[in-house]
């Protein structure tokens, strides 16, 4: 028994005819036959009774015949999801973002994402750079956003895209810097700062390239984010050195407008993130579209605020 017997079957029922089964499903009738008989051998029973004039189903063939709708009901809803999956309109994909980002624009984005494809499914893990790289490394998502690290180079499970783009300097509306078109390091010189903690990759950056200016600054703040300083920046508290897509989240909660303002740097310091695949197993239609679809609104966003993106791939 195959579903090519039960698909055969089932119209017979329908039609109480084999020759008007045949007629629908582009058949010989002696096909017809043939695949009742094989059946009918299939199961050690006989389905109809042949000894009137017209075909009358004994009472199994309607315990068969509910069956067979809901097994051939079953695989045609199953080809379909899957013809949706191949062209990315159905699935579930995993995600693992970094906090900053995961808050207000991986939201954004995925709102975006997801308004036209109803039939699929997203769970968004809120991780560190370091969690998420493990998770992505060891094949427990689809897709990763974080923090590049030079350790990433390293790993032979991961794909890599790391996207870099100049940082920015927010200091608060009515700041004397505000007036700038483009703040000059050394008009930093000796202000009062919040800071990423001391052993994160772009804080210890941001210090060497200071350092190296003989440039001087008061750290009064620090956070694990960036976003969380914008709070510091917009009371009048300090400046920050910040990386563009916190301030892409910052315009996205109104700062920008409010009591922050955004400006390039004459020196600017590079912030490196990264887009993180699975290599060890192959992505499904939907987690491709989905990184693709990212990366493109993530160089959007870059090229808006003019940070000069740029991409490099890492295998």
């Amino acid at each position: 028994m195959n579903l090519h017997h039960l698909s055969v079957f089932r119209e017979v029922m329908k039609t109480g005819s084999m020759s008007e089964a045949a007629q629908n499903l582009g058949r010989t009738q002696p096909a017809i036959s043939l695949a009742m008989k094989s059946l009918e051998e299939s199961l050690g029973i006989t389905l109809f009774d042949r000894d009137t004039r017209n075909l009358k189903p004994v009472p199994e063939a309607y315990y068969l015949l509910a069956e067979a709708d809901s097994m051939l009901g079953q695989m045609s809803r199953l080809q379909r999801t899957m013809k949706r999956m191949q062209v990315g309109d159905e699935g579930e994909v995993q995600l693992a973002v970094m906090p900053g980002v995961s808050t207000v624009l991986f939201p954004e984005f995925l709102g975006d994402f997801t308004k036209n494809r109803p039939d699929i499914s997203l769970s968004l893990h809120t991780r560190s750079s370091t969690q998420l790289r493990e998770l992505v490394s060891s094949q427990g998502v689809d897709f990763g956003f974080g923090d590049y690290d030079e350790d990433h180079s390293r790993t032979e499970q991961t794909q890599i895209t790391r996207v870099s783009a100049d940082s920015l300097l927010a200091v608060p509306r009515g700041h004397a810097l505000a007036e700038y078109d483009t703040v000059p390091l050394s008009a930093i010189d000796g202000l009062t700062f919040g800071g990423m903690l001391q052993d994160h990759r772009f804080e210890r950056r941001i210090q060497s390239e200071l350092n190296e200016a003989n440039i001087k600054t008061n750290i009064r703040f620090r956070s694990q984010t960036v976003l969380p300083l914008m709070k510091f920046v917009s009371t009048g508290q300090c400046c920050a050195i910040v990386d563009p897509l916190t301030v892409s989240s910052a315009q996205l909660i109104g700062l920008r407008h409010k009591d922050v303002v955004f400006r390039p740097m004459t020196q600017p310091i590079r912030y490196d993130y990264a887009i993180l695949v699975p290599k060890l197993r192959r992505l499904s239609a939907l987690s491709r579209q989905l990184a693709s679809a990212w990366e493109i609104f993530l160089f959007d966003k870059l090229d808006e605020m003019q940070t000069q993106p740029s991409k490099k791939i890492l295998d």
